[in-house]
């Protein structure tokens, strides 16, 4: 309070009375020397004349007052228990499932133990991304930060498979077909066949029933001349 007081001192006019009601003239000398010297008693001693110098650890007294309280280790462990009971029947999540088929592409496609960074293996877990991401973009079709996820899961897909495509041929057709992944080669344009061949429900219902019955009356139409 002493130190406000003695910036308060130096900002007042000579003329200008501190308080209203004090009809006695204002003495800048006096006040200023007192208030200088109540400010250097405050930074050199930490208290200000008439205040008691109080203990910095009074604050904890109040811990030492606190009763005692005893800890319910059995109720813990109780409920400890009950937790541990209810996680073992609980079925595994949709994230540990994707973590352990990541573990079984990676551990399927590597070149050795260590691998990790080759083009089988990121083609493997870019696959088992965008199938995870599939399922849960067909339950929530408005996530679109999880629709974007999944285009630069295909692009890198698709990258990797180009690269693997152009410098080992045959391991880049056999992952296309175990991990049914539709690929064209860069340079080449699609044919119905390869663009459609990966899709299982691509003709209306009564689209496969006429199919069939056409196949039926073709079949009847070929065995008629030889009955």
């Amino acid at each position: 309070m002493d130190i406000y007081i003695f910036f308060v001192a130096a900002r007042t006019p000579t003329n200008t009375p501190i308080h209203a009601h004090d009809e006695t003239p204002f003495s800048p000398s006096l006040y200023n020397t007192q208030a200088l010297d109540s400010a250097l008693d405050f930074l050199q001693d930490g208290t200000t004349e008439g205040e008691t110098e109080g203990d910095e650890f009074d604050m904890f007294d109040i811990y030492e007052e606190s009763p005692d309280i005893e800890i319910p280790f059995d109720l813990i462990a109780e409920l400890e228990e009950k937790e541990n009971a209810a996680l073992a029947g609980k079925p595994p999540s949709a994230a540990s499932l994707n973590k352990a088929a990541l573990t079984a592409a990676v551990a399927k496609w590597r070149k050795h133990e260590n691998d990790c960074g080759s083009a089988e293996v990121q083609v493997a877990i870019a696959n088992e991304k965008i199938k995870y991401l599939t399922k849960h973009l067909l339950a929530n079709k408005y996530d679109v930060a999880s629709r974007r996820g999944l285009n630069a899961l295909v692009i890198h897909r698709k990258t990797f498979l180009n690269y693997l495509y152009e410098h080992d041929r045959p391991k880049a057709d056999k992952m296309i077909k175990e991990l049914g992944i539709r690929f064209r080669p860069p340079g080449r344009l699609w044919d119905k066949e390869a663009k459609y061949g990966s899709f299982t429900n691509t003709k209306s219902k009564f689209e496969k029933l006429r199919a069939i019955a056409r196949q039926e009356r073709d079949s009847r139409a070929v065995a008629a001349p030889s009955a």
